[in-house]
């Protein structure tokens, strides 16, 4: 997060120097306008400024600045501080070179005082007489008083208005120029005589601090010297846009105005007033190009029906003391309702953001774009998360003003994160969670997570009310050199496109609606969504050197227009989930679906298994992916599960409804991860749980469902297997209705999709195993109970609290004891319960793990022996048992080596 905000306006920072009459410095990236209150001096490189005296700047301060001032006033040589995101530059100038670079808050002195509401996010910065600095954010400031020879700290914080008798011309500020000042620059005459110059989007205004406003208005009506900047200085970086809101008739309108294209575009959502009860969404594409103040009409759709269906709107300004009018209508004009919208923000959407970070780990990145070549387009400058979302024009707000560490003293070596885990720490710790529809986020930064499979991140909230919740996995960023780079970022702005309801680029026709794929079938995208090492140019050029070469830091054009003008449910973080609305996309006969061209990967895609599960039974498929005999080797993808990025399982139900099986969890990584599939290796293999998902139940009532799974292959292709049939079977007595009635609830789904949690609002699912387990333990579906305790009781379960991270041991005795009936279940050859041959194969392992932590280095190498003489006498292919083989050696050398 950046200690300065995202600004608005087309410079980056104002500095004054201590000429007089007045001069200041307006900063835009390594060029510099030179000016005074009348006119504009010189404008051209920074560098060149004041004789050279700014020449041998470091970057990315040279480029990049987001605030500046000067720091001493009466002493010489000048001595300005310049920042860049959560760093500063204190430079002296005429040569002297850095006297302090680092963080903001370990500058000396200064850096200390600063409170910590102050310590990111604050508007901007501005020096005062006798070495004081004021610091504003919102309505408010803070001022602090240091030097080398001595420090009050911080003496005052409050609101601007509260700035003390001597200075009563604050009290006076108008109600558009009252807050929220993208810069602010100290003009002092003799004596008490001060003045500041404030800015805010494209208007100014001078200040006097016992007077009041001198002036207000546009650049050049306040100063002649700004009007006469070249005009980059004057194009503000935000979207042309605003958000208005207003009430009528019980109720409220929330719009957003967007001028950005050709034609505008004017978006609303209705809520009951009072209540706030979501009521519908319009969205209205204007006929015609418009110069404010201007009458828009045009197409309106809506997100249901409504006997309201006229739409006009009257905007005079996209500014604070703007105002729109709408009026609602019935088709042919008449019942008029007419709102009266005032202006709330520069952004369409504001979203409060909480993070939160395990101790060790460093909190959302920022880029200079000066770091590495620039493609064409991308201008030097700092991005943050915020900024990268700001110039979509979505306010990322911080609820704190630094990230919430957790300590994680007594956790343990082993800090992976389950699912389940993650979805616990966010209910117990982000502050603003509720089961509803609010623009709430919550981000945590943890280590790895427990599948250890490359995850970068992970929209990990997808049930109830979803997308409340994403995580990023530093241990992993790091094993992948990405920490503080353009990866680093990327990850980050990818992930919290998700708890927009964005998809993946090569997705997109899974959207609601769904949208045209971009080039390449979605690979060519220059978008956040998209993956670096997917990335297919133009012109045959591949992967994420390619990307990076073009790459812009932008969203494309669909996926801006789903930020600014989605449904509200669409795009709240609690309404729809992730990917909602994919299955109407596919609610049609089979025969309609058009699948994908025949793919030249050299791949073969099969789904196999059990065709038979009775009611309640867990429905497990299994997967392989193997050479189709056209070359002796192939390039393939090795995450073969739904859970992952590259393989989507169709589920057809006995009425011929067609959808993606979405898993609880999807997660981002292992980018630009293959291997190649040959006489050695012909085939991979995975097994994945299709019985509960985001959606909820998959099998919830008897009859013959289709399954056909979609691969992404290295080469861009997607391969197709043929479909597999399964029966859902009805219960065939009051026990099996019973017993798979205790399998069929939600808990019960989240705790199989999961293999287990001590989360507590699980219970009841916990509850309904262990009665399985209890009332019906010699039916088959027992072996499932048993699987899931086993595999619970086998692992810790990281809690985050008000105290760090807690940890509930192992417990090795009922893991052995749960997994152990599991393996006994599955051998025996007088039944035919058990579970099948991978998940067996998983099973065994996690118990050979459970007796190593027993201490009982022999129980676990037998168990492991015996899974290979298992698969040994089930005549599985030779490459398979030579996988896991060495599965086994691997497995039993770990657990050694850990002992």
């Amino acid at each position: 997060m950046g200690f300065v905000r995202a600004k608005t306006t087309g410079f980056n920072a104002v500095l004054p120097t201590r000429d007089d009459p007045w001069r200041a410095l307006v900063l835009r990236e390594d060029r510099a306008a030179f000016i005074t209150q009348e006119k504009l001096l010189s404008e051209g490189p920074l560098a060149q400024t004041f004789f050279g005296e700014l020449a041998g700047m470091p970057e990315p301060f040279a480029s990049c600045t987001d605030a500046a001032f000067e720091v001493m006033v009466t002493e010489y040589p000048r001595r300005s501080i310049f920042i860049v995101g959560d760093q500063c530059l204190d430079w002296v100038w005429n040569g002297h070179g850095a006297k302090y670079q680092g963080p903001v808050t370990g500058h000396p002195n200064f850096g200390q005082h600063i409170p910590p509401a102050y310590r990111s996010d604050i508007d901007t910065v501005m020096q005062l007489p006798n070495h004081r600095t004021m610091l504003f954010k919102g309505n408010r400031c803070a001022i602090i008083e240091w030097s080398p020879h001595g420090s009050r700290g911080c003496y005052f914080e409050g609101p601007l208005t509260e700035l003390g008798t001597a200075h009563a011309g604050w009290r006076n500020l108008p109600a558009d120029m009252s807050g929220d000042f993208d810069h602010a620059a100290f003009l002092q005459g003799g004596g008490a005589f001060y003045r500041t110059l404030l800015i805010k989007g494209d208007r100014a205004m001078y200040l006097d601090w016992n007077t009041g406003p001198v002036v207000v208005g546009s650049y050049a009506q306040v100063s002649a010297g700004l009007g006469a900047m070249p005009a980059e200085y004057h194009k503000p970086r935000l979207p042309a846009a605003g958000r208005f809101s207003g009430t009528a008739d019980g109720e409220r309108v929330d719009l957003r105005v967007d001028l950005t294209g050709k034609l505008p575009v004017i978006s609303g959502d209705t809520f009951t007033a009072p209540g706030d009860e979501y009521l519908n969404s319009f969205v209205l594409e204007g006929s015609q190009p418009v110069t404010l103040p201007a009458t828009i009409t045009g197409t309106v759709t809506f997100a249901h029906d409504t006997q309201m269906p006229k739409i006009s709107v009257v905007v005079d300004k996209l500014a604070p003391g703007g105002t729109v009018t709408l009026t609602r209508s019935a088709a042919d004009g008449s019942w008029p309702t007419i709102y009266t919208c005032s202006y709330v923000s520069r952004f369409l959407r504001t979203i409060d953001w909480e993070v939160d970070a395990m101790a060790g780990t460093k909190p959302a990145p920022q880029y200079a774009t000066t770091a590495d070549p620039r493609p064409p387009g991308l201008a030097k400058k700092l991005i943050t998360v915020q900024s990268a979302y700001a110039e979509a024009g979505i306010e990322l707000r911080t609820a704190d003003a630094v990230v919430n560490e957790i300590g994680v003293e007594g956790a343990g070596a082993d800090l992976k994160w389950s699912n389940a885990e993650l979805h616990a720490a966010m209910v117990s710790n982000f502050s603003g969670h509720r089961d509803t529809q609010q623009w709430k986020l919550w981000s945590f930064i943890a280590t790895r997570h427990a599948d250890d499979d490359g995850t970068l991140g992970l929209m990990f909230d997808r049930q109830g009310s979803p997308r409340q919740g994403m995580a990023v996995f530093y241990t992993e960023l790091v094993k992948q050199q990405m920490v503080g780079k353009r990866g680093d970022l990327h990850t980050w702005v990818h992930e919290i496109g998700h708890a927009f309801n964005l998809v993946h680029s090569w997705d997109k026709k899974l959207a609601d609606p769904p949208q045209p794929l971009g080039p390449r079938d979605g690979y060519g995208d220059l978008s956040w969504m998209n993956y670096e090492s997917n990335y297919q140019g133009p012109n045959g050029e591949k992967g994420e050197d390619a990307f990076w070469e073009v790459f812009t830091h932008q969203f494309t054009a669909n996926e801006l227009r789903h930020l600014r003008h989605g449904f509200y449910r669409n795009v709240v973080m609690g309404g729809l989930g992730l990917n909602a609305g994919v299955g109407a996309a596919y609610r049609r006969d089979l025969k309609e679906f058009a699948l994908p061209s025949a793919s030249r990967s050299g791949l073969r895609l099969e789904l196999y298994g059990r065709d038979t599960f009775s009611h309640g039974e867990p429905v497990v498929t299994e997967i392989k992916l193997s050479l189709d005999g056209s070359t002796p080797h192939a390039d393939a993808f090795p995450n073969l599960n739904p859970r992952g990025d590259n393989l989507t399982i169709l589920v057809t139900d006995p009425a011929g409804a067609i959808r993606p099986f979405r898993p609880m969890a999807r997660s981002c990584g292992s980018r630009g991860r293959r291997i190649t599939l040959d006489a050695r290796t012909p085939a991979l293999y995975d097994s994945a749980y299709l019985g509960y998902g985001a959606d909820g139940l998959t099998f919830a009532q008897p009859g013959t469902y289709r399954l056909r799974a979609l691969c992404k292959a290295p080469d861009g292709s997607t391969v197709t297997s043929p479909e597999h049939t399964i029966q859902i079977s009805p219960p065939q007595s009051e026990q099996d209705r019973q017993a798979g009635d205790l399998l069929m609830g939600s808990q019960q789904g989240t705790l199989l999709a999961l293999l287990g949690s001590d989360a507590p609002q699980l219970a009841e699912g916990n509850a309904a195993l262990d009665q399985l387990i209890a009332t019906h333990p010699d039916h088959p579906l027992a072996v499932y109970a048993h699987m899931v305790k086993g595999t619970n009781a086998g692992r810790h379960f990281l809690t985050l609290g008000e105290n760090g991270i807690g940890v509930r041991p192992a417990d090795t005795d009922t893991s052995i004891e749960e997994l152990g009936a599991v393996v006994q279940t599955t051998l025996d050859p007088g039944t035919d319960a058990g579970v099948d041959n991978i998940t067996l194969n998983a099973t065994m392992r996690r118990l050979a793990r459970a007796h190593a932590r027993a201490h009982d280095l022999k129980h676990a190498d037998t168990v492991l022996d015996q899974m290979v003489e298992t698969f040994r006498d089930k005549h599985v292919p030779p490459p398979v048992l030579a996988t896991i083989a060495e599965q086994a050696e691997t497995t039993r050398t770990e657990l050694h080596d850990q002992a």
